[in-house]
C-alpha cells in the first residue's frame, strides 16, 4: 500500500489526474478487503488492485467517465459478487464491494493529502487519511485530511444525511535496514520495496548510498563508519536488519551492534566459514550462543542463488517468511 500511496504523490506531482478506486466497504466473501486501491491513469492502465475480474472491470469503466467531471469528482458503487455477470467472469465470492472513486488533480485536495500521507509513512508515523463527501445523486470530495491513526485497523465509511466520511487508517511497513549499498543490496532493496517494507540503506560511501543508485528507498543514511551504526537508529521488534556490506569485518562491526537490538530479524551475508569465524569471535566477546542463533546466516532461503539478483530474491523470500511468523501468520 504505500507504493502506492506514492505512486499518487509521484504521478500527481508531476501534473498528472488520475481517479482512485478504494473498496470503501464489503460483506460477505469478497476478493479484496476494504482499504484496497487501485489507480487509474488517462490512458486506461492501473496500478494496484480492487479485486481483478469484474470489480475492476467495472471500476476502471466508472473512472475512465468520471475524469471529464475534474478535481474532487466522486462515486460509489457497488460491485455484486452473487450475481450472473460475477458467475460468467469466475468471480461468485458470495459477497459484494462498495467501490469510491475519486478523482485526484495536480494541487488538489487529495494530492496534498497523499503527499502528506506518504510522508508519514516514509517516516514511519502511523497515520489516518479522511475524505468527507456531499452529495446524493453526486458526490465530491469536499475536504481531506490526515490525522493521526487510531488503534483500529478498519476502514470505517460513515453516512450522514446528504455526506459521507472514509476514514482509512495506515500503518506504516515494517523497517527493512540494509547495512551496505553494493549489488545484492541495490537488488535487495527494490524486492523489499515490492514486498512491503520500509527500506533503509546505510553505508560509508556515498557513491553507493545515493537516492539516483536507490530511487525505491525510503531512506539513505551514509554513515561516518560503521561504527556505533545502529545507535541512532529506531530498531525495534518489529524491525528488520540485513547486513551486506562490503567486507567480513564490516559485516561483524554491523552484526555485534544488530545483536544488542531488539531487531526481530537479523541475517548477514556470507559462507558458513565466514560466519563461524566471526561467531567465534563474538563468542570470545560475551556473546551467548543464543546471540548467534538469532543471526540468518548464510542469509536468504536455499534455492541455489548465485547472482546478486538470484540472491536478493532468496533474502527477500527468507524476511517475508520471517515477517509472517513475527506476525503469527502460519507460513
Amino acid at each position: 500500500m504505500q507504493a502506492l500511496v506514492r505512486s499518487v504523490r509521484q504521478l500527481t506531482s508531476q501534473g498528472e489526474t488520475v481517479v482512485l478506486a478504494t473498496v470503501a466497504e464489503s460483506a460477505g466473501s469478497t476478493p479484496r478487503p476494504p482499504g484496497a486501491k487501485m489507480i487509474v491513469r488517462t490512458d486506461g492502465t492501473t496500478i494496484g488492485t480492487v479485486g481483478g475480474g469484474l470489480v475492476e472491470a467495472m471500476a476502471r469503466r466508472e473512472a475512465m467517465a468520471l475524469f471529464d467531471a475534474g478535481d474532487g469528482a466522486a462515486l460509489l458503487f457497488f460491485a455484486d459478487m452473487t450475481g450472473p455477470l460475477a458467475a460468467e467472469s469466475d468471480m461468485i465470492c458470495g459477497g459484494g464491494l462498495s467501490v469510491l472513486l475519486e478523482v485526484a488533480g495536480p494541487g488538489g485536495s487529495c494530492a496534498t493529502a497523499y503527499a502528506r500521507l506518504d510522508h508519514s509513512l516514509q517516516s514511519g508515523t502511523r497515520a489516518a487519511l479522511i475524505t468527507r463527501l456531499e452529495g446524493a445523486a453526486t458526490l465530491r470530495a469536499v475536504d481531506h485530511g490526515i490525522a493521526d491513526a487510531p488503534p483500529a485497523r478498519a476502514v470505517v465509511l460513515e453516512r450522514l444525511d446528504s455526506a459521507m466520511r472514509l476514514v482509512e487508517p495506515f500503518v506504516p511497513a515494517p523497517p527493512l535496514f540494509l547495512f551496505g549499498a553494493g549489488h545484492v543490496s541495490l537488488f535487495t532493496a527494490r524486492i523489499g520495496a515490492m514486498a512491503g517494507f520500509r527500506t533503509v540503506v546505510l553505508d560509508d560511501r556515498p557513491d553507493f548510498a545515493n537516492g539516483q543508485r536507490f530511487p525505491e528507498a525510503d531512506r539513505i543514511v551514509v554513515l561516518p563508519s560503521f561504527e556505533g551504526c545502529c545507535q541512532d537508529l529506531d530498531i525495534t521488534e518489529n524491525a528488520f536488519v540485513v547486513i551486506v556490506t562490503r567486507g567480513h569485518l564490516h559485516d561483524r562491526t554491523v552484526l555485534a551492534q544488530a545483536l544488542r537490538t531488539p531487531a526481530g530479524y537479523v541475517g548477514m551475508i556470507g559462507s558458513r566459514t565466514k560466519r563461524d569465524t566471526i561467531y567465534a569471535s563474538l563468542l570470545a566477546e560475551g556473546f551467548t550462543n543464543g546471540d548467534m542463533a538469532r543471526c540468518h546466516c548464510p542469509i536468504g532461503l536455499s534455492i541455489g542463488a548465485r547472482t546478486p539478483e538470484e540472491i536478493a530474491i532468496s533474502i527477500g523470500a527468507e524476511l517475508v517468511s520471517a515477517r509472517a511468523r513475527l506476525a503469527g501468520t502460519p507460513a
